[in-house]
């Protein structure tokens, strides 16, 4: 067993440095889609239902997994000579910036369809973008080291978040929407540059796939089929129902509850000051302090355990929310509320990617990550859409405690493959 010491100076590896950035790079445009979008929307009046139903956007995300082996196996022209993962990194990197000014100049109120219209491109390339950092993230370390990478990658991550969702609410709030995403806009073209010059190409077989317009079926067989089989080839007989199912159940608690926190902060009267600063400023502090810690114990300890404790933590804290609707607005019980949450979300988040990270094979790594990436938030994904008619029907109270139960059934799988001592390999 590592040291503390010895487990503390493995976060200031430059390699590791580098996955900060490029998590970074991943929640900045994604954190636009989510809390700054929903009270934008709820401010222009538009209803609860609407804007769980729009909640939909980031399905691209979960059906990166559809597009992931062009990215993983096909060059691009001219740009290539960056390579395969930085090419498409920039070129995806470079269509999210002329998406995000596409939401800036648009008005919820007088163009929701092309806001929207706009908010799907951000989505669309913000996921390809995913596709290349995902497996970046995976290519850079080494496989005893995915703890740590998974924990730097969320640090990086919620950094983005701070930007995305506690300058904008500010700039919002001085000015308007409009000059918040113009600004993240700015922000993001810069990192096009930070790309190009800083971040390295990881050394990886060569896997381009030439001939696909000559013999389709082969290419098929191997963009999709061959990174499938080999997934089942090294699980079959290693509790791969348990672990899929376990994939599938573990976010569900906190990404079925996302889409309604924004529309419950401005129903029950919490100022756009106030969100920025608690829910996003110190809530993005408690999270980045969830994911040390969760990948510390990673890296000290046993995954699984993490893991479990991750899923316990969340459906437990996520009861905070029914507590804090029987309040009110009160800034102290936000406070605590957001402290369970975010602190318990950091170590879940962690757990969960070095387990998906754990589970690739790095001849396959983009396509795998993205298609247990879609196991991870499809079906939770699906039901979020639905959570504004059930606040308007139940309230707010009763939602919470049903996206807290949508938990269990992760912290029960979890327990048990603990008890099995399942340990993922990339091999």
């Amino acid at each position: 067993m590592k040291t503390w010491s010895e487990s503390l100076l493995g976060f200031f590896k430059p390699k590791l440095l580098i996955i900060l950035a490029l998590g970074f790079c991943s929640g900045l445009p994604f954190g636009m889609l989510i809390d700054p979008l929903s009270y934008w929307l709820r401010e222009a009046d538009i209803s609860r239902s609407t804007i769980g139903l729009l909640s939909w956007i980031t399905l691209m995300f979960t059906f990166k997994a559809l597009w992931s082996p062009f990215v993983d196996r096909i060059k691009l022209p001219f740009l290539s000579l960056l390579g395969q993962r930085k090419s498409w990194l920039v070129l995806s990197q470079s269509l999210v910036v002329i998406s995000i000014f596409g939401m800036s100049f648009s008005d919820p109120t007088n163009s929701l369809m092309v806001l929207v219209a706009f908010a799907l491109s951000v989505s669309f390339f913000a996921a390809t973008q995913d596709i290349c950092i995902d497996a970046m993230r995976v290519e850079l370390v080494l496989d005893h080291e995915q703890g740590e990478a998974a924990s730097m990658y969320q640090g990086g991550w919620r950094v983005a978040f701070l930007v995305s969702q506690v300058f904008t609410f500010f700039i919002a709030s001085y000015y308007d929407w409009s000059a918040a995403y113009f600004s993240i806009g700015i922000l993001m073209g810069m990192l096009v540059l930070f790309s190009i010059f800083v971040i390295p190409e990881p050394k990886r077989p060569d896997s381009d796939l030439p001939g696909i317009e000559r013999n389709p079926l082969k290419s098929f067989k191997n963009l999709y089929l061959s990174p499938l089989k080999d997934l089942f080839e090294r699980y079959f007989d290693n509790n791969i129902l348990l672990v899929f199912l376990l994939i599938i159940f573990y976010r569900f608690s906190d990404i079925v509850l996302g889409p309604m926190a924004m529309p419950f902060y401005v129903d029950t009267g919490f100022s756009k000051e106030e969100v920025a600063i608690v829910t996003n400023a110190f809530g993005i502090a408690m999270t980045m302090a969830g994911v040390f810690v969760g990948g510390l114990l990673i890296y000290r300890y046993n995954l699984m355990a993490v893991v479990f404790l991750g899923a316990l933590l969340v459906m437990l804290t996520n009861v905070a929310f029914a507590w804090l609707d029987t309040i009110g607005h009160n800034v102290s019980a936000l406070t605590v509320t957001i402290t369970l949450d975010n602190f318990s979300q950091g170590v879940a988040s962690t757990a969960l990617i070095a387990l998906l990270s754990g589970l690739t094979n790095r001849s396959f790594t983009a396509t795998q990550y993205a298609a247990l990436f879609l196991l991870a938030t499809f079906p939770a994904t699906i039901i979020k859409g639905f959570s504004g008619f059930f606040v308007d029907s139940f309230g707010y109270f009763n939602f919470f405690l049903y996206a807290a139960a949508l938990g269990i059934p992760a912290a029960v799988i979890s327990y048990v493959l603990l008890k099995k001592k399942f340990a993922p390999s990339t091999s």
